[in-house]
């Protein structure tokens, strides 16, 4: 079996958690969803590929940042009573303002494995996030991609004990199953089509534990890649 390595790095980011407004909290590693929309619009795709993805990675201290904020309204009569009036373009509309709390994680070190269910888009992958701009997390948070380290990897199945050189989402199964003890989220992982900014989205999860980095995996059969790094697919 054959996966994509990717290793970028984010010198500020914020993995948003849902429901999390006026102070904007953040994931310590990005969610599923966030890596499935980042490959999907790398590839140009315009309906859903499954994949199974995992997730690690190191970074360095998380600060709070203070923002502020506009948000516009889609339409004027939206908030006939708002006083704050803008033009976007050629259409008036109108907007609100105000300051947010945002948690941002610095130097973010990433380590991605995918692995589509049809190989030939794993290729295709691996070329399109070496030639465009990546971008994981908000629409600001642009990654550097490490293009030594990006690169189709061989996986295989080991029964060794190993460290733990990044933080990781597990499988909650296999962190139970190897007595991990970490902090369980519930993510993301692919949200259904819709058809209008109406629609709601309809959201699969996956249930996960994120174990820090240095844990021991010990006496667990588990997936490594050729360079020895553990790869623990996330999938639904």
């Amino acid at each position: 079996m054959q996966a994509v390595k990717i290793k970028l790095y984010q010198n500020m980011v914020n993995y948003r958690k849902e429901m999390s407004y006026g102070y904007v909290q953040t994931y310590p590693l990005p969610t599923p969803s966030m890596i499935r929309g980042m490959a999907h619009a790398l590839l140009e795709l315009n309906k859903y590929h499954n994949m199974r993805i995992s997730v690690q990675g190191n970074h360095t201290s998380v600060v709070t940042n203070m923002q502020k904020v506009y948000k516009f309204d889609r339409e004027r009569k939206s908030r006939p009573k708002n006083p704050y009036d803008v033009t976007v373009g050629k259409s008036q509309k109108t907007a609100l303002h105000g300051i947010l709390f945002v948690d941002e994680i610095v130097d973010m070190n990433v380590v991605l494995h995918i692995c589509f269910d049809q190989p030939e888009l794993n290729t295709k992958l691996l070329e399109a996030v070496k030639q465009k701009t990546v971008i994981l997390g908000r629409n600001e948070d642009i990654a550097r991609l490490d293009f030594e380290a990006t690169k189709l990897v061989k996986l295989s199945e080991s029964d060794e004990d190993q460290t733990f050189a990044h933080s990781i989402y597990l499988p909650h199964d296999l962190a139970r199953k190897a007595f991990l003890k970490g902090t369980a989220y519930r993510l993301p992982f692919y949200y259904f089509p819709v058809k209008s900014f109406e629609d709601k989205r309809i959201f699969e999860f996956v249930d996960v534990v994120y174990i820090s980095k240095g844990s021991e995996l010990r006496e667990t059969n588990h997936i490594i890649d050729e360079d020895g790094d553990i790869v623990s697919f996330l999938e639904v």
